[in-house]
C-alpha cells in the first residue's frame, strides 16, 4: 500500500511540473515583427514603424460608417478589411484593401489607454493610407470610437457614379513605370488621393501590375487622372480609364 501511494505521489508531482512548465512557456513567449506569428496576431506598419496587432476583437467585425469623414470601413475576422471612400463634389469614390488589428505588447496583451480603449491600426495593401484613419481608438465595452462618429451598419454602400464616382462594375489595376532612369530618384504618383512610388526603371519592357519597382493602384472601374513628381520633374494630370479585371500599363516619359 505504501509503495502504491508513493507511485501515485510521483505521478501527481510529475504532472503538476509538466503543467507549470507549459504555462510558463506560454507566458514567456515574446512576439516580435519579423518572427512567424500565429493567428490572431499580425504585423502592421503604422506611423512609419511596425507594430504587433491582434484581430481577435469580435466586437469590431462588420462595417462602421462615418458621415463626417466620408468613409466606411469593413473589418473581416481574418484581419483583412476594406475602406470605402465616398464620392464628393471634389473627389471620386474609391475602395482600398487593408489589414487591421488592435495593438498589443510583446506578450500579446492589448495596449489600453487610460480610459480603457484599444488602438486599432490599419495598413493599406495597395498604396498609401489617409493618416487620419491609420490609427483609431475603440472602446470594446461600449463599442464607441474616440474622435470619430463611426456607427455600426449592415454593409458599406458600394461606390456609385454620383459626385464623380465609378460605375460599381468591379475593380481593375494600373501600373505606372519608366523605361529609363529619370535622374531624380523615386517618383511619387498620386491617383484619387492615394500615392505610390516608382523606385526603379524597366529597360526591357513594361512590368506587370503589382510588380515591385512600379507604382500599382487597384481602383474601381471608372475614369481617373494621375499626377507624378520627383525632385526635378512634374507630370501634369493625365486621364485614364480603369476597366474591371484589367491591368493598364502607363509609361512616364
Amino acid at each position: 500500500m505504501k509503495k502504491l501511494l508513493l507511485i501515485l505521489s510521483v505521478i501527481f508531482f510529475s504532472a503538476s511540473c509538466a503543467k507549470d512548465e507549459a504555462t510558463n512557456s506560454k507566458q514567456d513567449r515574446v512576439l516580435t515583427c519579423g518572427a512567424t506569428l500565429e493567428k490572431p496576431f499580425q504585423c502592421i506598419s503604422a506611423a512609419g514603424k511596425s507594430t504587433i496587432t491582434t484581430f481577435d476583437i469580435p466586437e469590431l467585425i462588420g462595417c462602421w460608417d462615418s458621415d463626417d469623414f466620408d468613409f466606411c470601413v469593413k473589418y473581416n475576422s481574418d484581419g483583412t478589411g476594406l475602406i470605402t471612400y465616398k464620392p464628393s463634389a471634389f473627389v471620386k469614390g474609391s475602395t482600398q484593401k487593408i489589414k487591421w488589428g488592435a495593438m498589443v505588447n510583446s506578450k500579446g496583451e492589448l495596449l489600453l489607454s487610460n480610459v480603457g480603449t484599444v488602438y486599432i491600426a490599419h495598413e493599406s495593401l495597395q498604396g498609401s493610407l489617409d493618416p487620419q484613419i491609420a490609427l483609431l481608438n475603440f472602446k470594446r465595452s461600449t463599442k464607441q470610437w474616440s474622435g470619430f462618429d463611426l456607427v455600426s451598419i449592415g454593409e458599406c454602400k458600394p461606390v456609385s457614379s454620383g459626385g464623380g464616382g465609378t460605375t460599381g462594375g468591379g475593380t481593375g489595376n494600373i501600373i505606372l513605370w519608366t523605361k529609363s532612369d529619370q535622374g531624380c530618384g523615386t517618383i511619387k504618383v498620386t491617383i484619387n488621393g492615394q500615392s505610390n512610388t516608382i523606385t526603379q526603371y524597366f529597360s526591357n519592357g513594361s512590368p506587370e501590375c503589382g510588380q515591385a519597382g512600379g507604382a500599382t493602384f487597384n481602383l474601381p472601374a471608372g475614369e481617373y487622372n494621375f499626377t507624378a513628381e520627383c525632385s526635378k520633374y512634374k507630370w501634369d494630370p493625365t486621364p485614364f480609364t480603369i476597366t474591371a479585371g484589367g491591368c493598364l500599363k502607363m509609361e512616364l516619359k
